[in-house]
């Protein structure tokens, strides 16, 4: 069900011009049910190409818990939200290529 909805926002996201998609949470592991796909969605200057298609992600998806940044904080979530848990412990993190 949750690949099922990462294709949905995948689409959605093309459609609406988001330059980069990165993956991460417990979807991203070995876990054989994962509860959730936390994502972050880059978005620049030409954002939205399609606002039918934003309004979809902006409406949410079940199972994805979305995040909308531009370059700083895109890096910011890649470099230090996505890469360590709670712990300090490096995790996992999949750049989804449309």
């Amino acid at each position: 069900m949750q690949m099922d909805s990462v294709r949905w926002m995948v689409d959605l996201a093309v459609r609406a011009g988001v330059q980069r998609i990165v993956l991460n949470g417990s979807f991203v592991t070995d876990i054989m049910e994962p509860n959730d796909v936390d994502c972050v969605l880059l978005i620049g200057g030409g954002y939205p190409a399609d606002a039918i298609a934003e309004a979809g992600l902006r409406a949410g998806l079940p199972f994805l818990d979305i995040a909308f940044a531009r370059q700083p904080d895109f890096d910011e979530f890649i470099g230090e939200v996505f890469a360590e848990d709670r712990f300090g412990t490096s995790k996992g993190m999949i750049e989804v290529i449309p």
